[in-house]
């Protein structure tokens, strides 16, 4: 597969958005919004380390001159390190917890411009037949998202009762499409640098097991896009995610990325929607990436085959910095969940029954 060409951005672009962005660079400003900085992550509006790309290929799409069609917020240097995704954090208390449903989040200002999302109250988890227990991050487009008069998407809110706050990530803010997915709010993610992120990895040890959820349709089959992507900012390819026509692909192929090694499945890529759920039972250093990841799509499990990196292995994770979403075009994301924690197959068979009801998959 032929990679797409990057487009990156100069550092001194980033940073005047950031400028821009009137939500504040203190955490105490943010917190007295409603909206405390997640433990160990740079402020509200700050600016931590940008992933880089794979050395001549842009692993996860943050950086490389020949990024196979990745994105974000990358702004130069020889592997695309730069500047890094914009966020506001979470906080802790009586309000968190996973399973939302209780409370309106509250009103963060995201920038001139950017409309707040109407008060509704926050979504419960056990209402949409999804499991509550260690759920630490839920975004879904009917929810929580901030946009612009002409629906560009500034933020997007957490409804799993932490609260925290994606912000876009580049200079092309994503599409909020009031009636997409199944005739449903979804985001469109049609600019490479259009991701959504959020300093920090949502308080999951770096060693535990997690799970990623997505409902995804690909505009463009053959374009790489991370719908679900968490790693460390400045490094050459320590992430983890959900990712299509992942970094050395062999063309139009469904995949994940784990730290340094990208695996495709047998499964083409296609322009229907899909629900996808990737379960990691460990990040132990060391462990076999086959025998540690589940990677399952509309509920049938897929076989990896390692197609680019170092021997397979998970590699050390603690440094991991950020979580985003929709990195790359062209696809429409409408719901992303993060678990922290292996879900256990019952759990992940009623996500996926209730996502592609909700969706219309069949």
């Amino acid at each position: 597969m032929t990679p797409h060409p990057l487009r990156v951005l100069l550092l001194a672009s980033v940073l005047a958005l950031v400028a821009a962005v009137s939500c504040g660079s203190d955490e105490k400003k943010l917190s007295e919004r409603g909206v405390g900085g997640e433990a160990g992550a740079n402020d509200a509006g700050g600016q931590s380390p940008a992933p880089a790309g794979e050395s001549g290929g842009g692993a996860s799409g943050l950086g490389g001159a020949d990024a196979a069609a990745g994105a974000s917020t990358a702004a130069g240097g020889a592997d695309g390190a730069g500047a890094a995704p914009s966020s506001a954090g979470g906080v802790s208390g009586s309000d968190a917890g996973g399973a939302g449903g209780s409370g309106v989040d509250p009103i963060v200002d995201v920038g001139t411009g950017c409309n707040p999302p109407p008060a509704l109250p926050r979504l419960s988890a056990t209402a949409a037949s999804l499991p509550a227990d260690g759920l630490v991050l839920w975004l879904r487009a009917d929810r929580g998202v901030y946009a612009t008069d002409a629906q560009r998407v500034c933020a997007w809110a957490d409804q799993s009762g932490h609260r925290r706050v994606l912000l876009a990530a580049g200079q092309a803010r994503p599409l909020l499409e009031a009636a997409s997915l199944g005739a449903q709010p979804a985001i469109h993610f049609d600019a490479a640098d259009s991701a959504l992120s959020v300093a920090g990895v949502l308080d999951i040890p770096p060693t535990s097991g997690r799970t990623y959820v997505a409902v995804v349709q690909l505009v463009s089959t053959y374009a790489r896009f991370q719908s679900v992507l968490q790693g460390e900012a400045k490094t050459a390819a320590t992430y983890m995610g959900i990712d299509a026509n992942t970094f050395g692909t062999s063309g139009g192929l469904e995949g994940v990325y784990t730290t340094s090694t990208s695996y495709d499945t047998t499964l083409p890529t296609s322009a229907t929607p899909r629900v996808h759920v990737m379960t990691i039972s460990t990040m132990v250093p060391g462990t076999e990436t086959v025998s540690a990841v589940d990677y399952r799509v509309n509920g049938a499990t897929q076989t990896l085959v390692r197609v680019s990196g170092k021997l397979g292995n998970l590699e050390d994770f603690s440094a991991a910095d950020f979580t985003m979403v929709g990195n790359g075009p062209s696809a429409i994301l409408a719901e992303a969940l993060i678990y922290d924690r292996a879900l256990s197959s019952v759990e992940r068979a009623a996500i996926e029954e209730a996502l592609m009801a909700r969706y219309g998959i069949p």
